[in-house]
């Protein structure tokens, strides 16, 4: 069976042109392409194409051995979609020429139209892979944006009211584009509804209505849509919206991508560390057995055991966060005193507390049980007493306290340090991380914990928040589920 080759066809008559268009083409999108300088080389070139599939057509209107428009005729024939790219501007003759195939009308202006042309193509060509729902209790209207966002490459689906579109969403389209006013609720009460009931970190939603006042637009953008559009609308203008909405999802799913790589090297560069850095803890613990007289040689290998502890934490917190984001946190539940838990981790830290000064206290009642994964619930509450013992100064209290509410339970970590300050607040449970102020005892602090202390928490159906505490301090708060 003959391999399909796509391409682009360029039918233009000045070489320079077509040869810059053909290089951008390569150089950007790695698409090839094949030029006709005339409507001869054009029926050729169509007649000799049994193992070319055309993405696309880009067409000037005026050839050397053609009346205007008739390249793109022929090429209409052959259901090719169309790139009309004319020297001709004259803004009456984007009426004059409307197809089945017709994708853009583009006027050669300057260099930034071509690199639009470019562009154009590569999203007809990414389009096919992505559908688009349209929702419209208007026939003729639903039937002129069908076959606009058909002519960009797209699957489309149609549903003329807002429970039609529901049943339609198990088909996962990329993007809705849906209308304020449907028979059956308003196009904003569906964009939030699709919102709620079928998640997607890359749908796109754009609004469209025949009311163009300031309330319609509003609606729509406050529940759930990404764009909007009035009523009665460019052409042009809704396909390029169209696409631009397209080349967001692209840029969504190719940052996911990365980010899902970046864990998965994270994760095996700490994993290939441990090794190593296991060995070389183990060789200090038995060059620490043999007691050595030498005194500068102890500080030595104190300063080595010290780098491999802090080295452990941070290899386990790399692999905690790459499981964590490559969704590969499993959570053992099970019901545990959760009291009982907390008390433990206290106990835990007291020395450490005291050995700077700061008293570390609690109010945490007998008994509260829970169904949760008490190794990662043991790890939040670490996390969270020790960056506050950390960034405390000698002569304060760190406060640990569970409330039971009617839904769950609360738990309080509050501190009598410098706190964080506002700018620092939003970002404070992203991963690499780190706060605004310094330890005071030289701890070291890798910007992880509180990234997965958010996932934890959140993995458990729970959530986790941060307040200034008065008149100064940090105060972190965990609310869990029963």
């Amino acid at each position: 069976m003959a391999t399909i080759t796509e391409k682009v066809l360029i039918i233009e008559d000045s070489k320079a042109e077509a040869g810059a268009l053909a290089y951008r083409l390569m150089d950007a999108y790695q698409i090839p392409s094949d030029i006709a300088r005339s409507l001869t080389e054009t029926k050729t070139l169509l007649s000799q194409a049994q193992n070319t599939q055309y993405i696309s057509a880009v067409v000037d209107l005026n050839l050397p051995d053609a009346e205007m428009g008739a390249a793109f005729e022929l090429t209409k024939q052959h259901g090719i979609p169309i790139i009309i790219f004319t020297g001709e501007i004259d803004y009456h003759l984007r009426e004059r020429f409307t197809s089945d195939n017709l994708a853009d009308f583009v006027f050669k202006s300057g260099e930034h139209d071509f690199k639009y042309v470019c562009w154009l193509i590569n999203r007809l060509s990414r389009n096919r892979k992505l559908k688009v729902l349209v929702v419209d209790d208007s026939q003729s209207a639903r039937m002129t944006l069908t076959s606009l966002i058909k002519h960009q490459g797209f699957e489309v689906f149609e549903a003329p009211d807002a429970q039609s579109a529901l049943k339609l969403m198990p088909n996962n389209p990329d993007i809705v584009v849906v209308d304020l006013y449907l028979p059956d609720m308003l196009g904003s009460e569906l964009s939030r509804q699709i919102r709620r009931d079928f998640p997607s970190d890359t749908r796109q939603i754009m609004g469209v209505s025949s009311k163009s006042d300031a309330r319609s637009s509003v609606l729509l953008l406050k529940n759930g849509c990404d764009d909007f559009l009035p009523r009665p609308f460019n052409f042009d203008e809704f396909i390029y919206r169209l696409n631009q909405r397209a080349q967001h999802i692209d840029n969504l799913k190719e940052l996911h991508r990365l980010n899902q790589e970046k864990n998965r090297l994270l994760g095996m560069a700490a994993h290939d560390l441990r090794n190593p850095a296991s060995a070389i803890s183990h060789a200090v613990g038995r060059m620490k057995s043999l007691k050595l007289e030498d005194k500068t040689a102890q500080r030595a290998l104190d300063i080595i055991q010290r780098s491999c502890d802090a080295m452990d934490v941070l290899l386990s917190d790399l692999l905690d966060i790459s499981a964590i984001e490559t969704g590969r946190l499993e959570l053992k539940k099970q019901p545990i005193n959760l009291c009982a838990l907390i008390k433990e981790r206290i106990e835990h830290f007291e020395p450490y507390s005291k050995k700077k000064g700061i008293a570390l206290t609690h109010s945490v009642p007998d008994s509260a049980m829970a169904d949760v994964d008490a190794i990662r619930i043991s790890q939040v509450v670490d996390n969270l007493i020790s960056n506050a013992i950390k960034y405390s100064p000698g002569e304060t209290q760190v406060t640990v306290t569970l409330e039971k509410k009617a839904n769950g339970f609360v738990l309080s970590v509050m501190d009598e340090g410098p706190g964080i300050e506002e700018k620092d607040i939003e970002s404070l449970f992203t991963a690499f991380n780190r706060l605004g102020h310094s330890t005071t005892g030289g701890e070291s602090s890798h910007g992880l914990g509180l990234a997965i202390c958010s996932k934890i928490i959140q993995a458990h159906g729970g959530s986790i928040g941060y307040k200034n505490a008065v008149p100064h301090g940090s105060h972190f708060f965990v609310e869990l589920p029963k």
